[in-house]
């Protein structure tokens, strides 16, 4: 009987990043590798990222029967070149340090051979001076110099520890930089499997595996263009990554998915309510200040247009053309999509709170895409006028966006009246009489429009009365239970519009009211 091994050689495979699809904190990353095959063998895939997931392996080929996958830990040989780089940074920093210390020690000999002429100085300045051997003005002249050489010492000193605070502080930001590239980089996996070809031929093979270490989040920049009523809209991702191996040429896709938060729904549970148990001290109850343990247990425990693409439950943004994103790279800004909607412009005014007139414009999203939540910067015209932030606005939702305050737009609250009237022995009532007046301007050489809110107060107590509410002009629109009113109004260049509050509040006299007053 014959028995006949066969043993499979080991092939070393070259394959590069294809493609990557981006979440919001991790990647999935695919390779491809062409590999001319005549037998069986297994196929090495060497120096990739430790932080590889291993239960996310996939391993493609056509043509190719696939094996048992393996993923092997292993440290690289060499040391990668960030962690050189940042080796050289380090050094050339703690060689500085060396240089200012050693000039520190030349000082403190200097300080203390100065502070030994200071210590005998006065009985040999005595004894030269009386046999007439140095004038007094060339020891005054001596002595102003000991003086003037230790200060500038002492001083010089003070300035190189500083320098050398800020230094040390700069060395252990490379240091932790160093550590996260280290942990990163030299921390390697190896992934393995055998692979039988159909017949002698190339075979395309594609690998892809989850890696933790990258993320992208949305940026957007709004301008306002009234003048042809519309907002122009851009959409950025900004993306990051360190994930210890660089995106050469590669082809991204952004997806809205959120993997941090499972696929699971939660499973209801009873939901169980009981008598609040006072602490009391004593037995059977704990001491006020004493808590249980099993409680204490608990809370320890406890660019070009990119068309979006529906992907089951998230959406997909693959990205036009190609990208060279190196590992540890500054965040990269990404167009998505860039449009302008219509909009409708006004001004939000509330004089009670902020007499600024805020530069508003509300919009439809009459594209596909769906706006993802983030910060967004703002421009009137090509002027920036600030920060803001977007909520997620889904395909034909509606947002309004606030584009800072216009200077050409005046407004004025003034106090007009404020009398407070203590009441009699028998009422035991105080009251108190106000009277505000708005003034809006437009300083515009056009037409604006313009919603102006004022308030009055509600009262909490059922003690506490507001009464005599009186608005002139009547407002557009109002909610008397919580005493917020509303008036939408057109304002023509140079003109203004003035709003008159008066109302009257009445307490018990022993009372004191709190946010009365602005």
């Amino acid at each position: 009987m014959i028995t006949l091994l066969f043993f499979l050689i080991n092939l070393d495979v070259f394959s590069k990043i294809d493609s990557v699809v981006i979440y919001s904190d991790r990647v999935m990353v695919t390779r491809l590798a062409n590999v001319y095959l005549d037998r069986s063998a297994d196929l090495v895939f060497s120096d990739l990222p430790g932080a590889i997931d291993d239960a996310s392996v996939r391993v493609k080929a056509k043509g190719l029967k696939i094996g048992e996958v393996q993923v092997k830990r292993g440290y690289k040989d060499e040391p990668h070149l960030d962690v050189e780089k940042l080796k050289r940074k380090i050094e050339a920093l703690k060689i500085k340090d060396r240089t200012y210390a050693d000039e520190v020690a030349v000082l403190k000999d200097k300080e203390k051979f100065l502070q030994t002429i200071a210590v005998g100085g006065p009985e040999v300045i005595s004894k030269e001076i009386i046999t007439g051997k140095v004038s007094p003005q060339a020891w005054r002249q001596g002595l102003s110099f000991m003086v003037d050489e230790l200060l500038s010492a002492k001083m010089r000193m003070a300035k190189i520890e500083r320098v050398r605070r800020e230094l040390q502080d700069e060395i252990d930001v490379f240091q932790r930089e160093l550590n996260d590239i280290r942990s990163i980089v030299e921390n390697r996996k190896t992934i393995i499997f055998d692979g039988h070809p159909e017949g002698a031929k190339n075979y395309r093979i594609q690998l892809s595996y989850i890696l933790y270490g990258a993320s992208w989040r949305t940026y957007y920049e709004l301008r306002a263009q009234p003048s042809k009523g519309n907002i122009g809209f851009s959409y950025f991702s900004k993306v990051a990554q360190r994930t210890g191996e660089d995106w050469e040429n590669t082809k991204l896709v952004l997806s809205t998915a959120q993997p941090a938060l499972g696929g699971a729904a939660p499973t209801p549970t009873p939901w169980y309510i009981d008598h609040y148990q006072y602490a009391r001290a004593g037995r059977g109850f704990l001491a006020e200040t004493e808590a249980p343990k099993e409680a204490l247990i608990m809370e320890e425990v406890a660019v070009i247009a990119a068309p979006p693409v529906e992907a089951g439950v998230s959406i997909w943004y693959p990205l036009p053309g190609r990208y060279t994103i190196k590992s540890g790279d500054p965040e990269k800004k990404i167009k998505i999509f860039s449009t302008s909607f219509k909009a409708d412009f006004e001004y939000f005014i509330i004089p009670r709170i902020t007499q600024l007139a805020y530069s508003t414009g509300k919009m439809k999203n009459t594209s596909d895409y769906l706006f993802i939540a983030g910060q967004a910067g703002t421009y009137v015209g090509d002027d920036f006028t600030g920060k803001t932030y977007v909520p997620t606005i889904a395909p034909d939702e509606s947002t309004t966006v606030s584009f800072g305050v216009d200077d050409r737009v005046k407004v004025k609250r003034e106090l007009k009246k404020s009398k407070v009237s203590k009441g009699g022995l028998f009422s035991g009532k105080t009251k108190y009489e106000f009277t505000y007046e708005n003034t809006v301007k437009n300083f515009h050489n056009k037409k604006i429009q313009c919603t102006i809110v004022d308030q009055v107060p509600i009262p909490q107590d059922p003690d506490i009365k507001v009464k005599d509410i009186k608005i002139d002009p009547e407002s557009t629109e109002h909610d008397k239970d919580i005493g917020i009113y509303y008036w939408k109004i057109s304002l023509d260049p140079r003109a203004e519009y003035k709003i008159t509050i008066s109302f009257t509040v009445e307490a018990p006299s022993d009372s004191e009211i709190q946010g009365l007053m602005p």
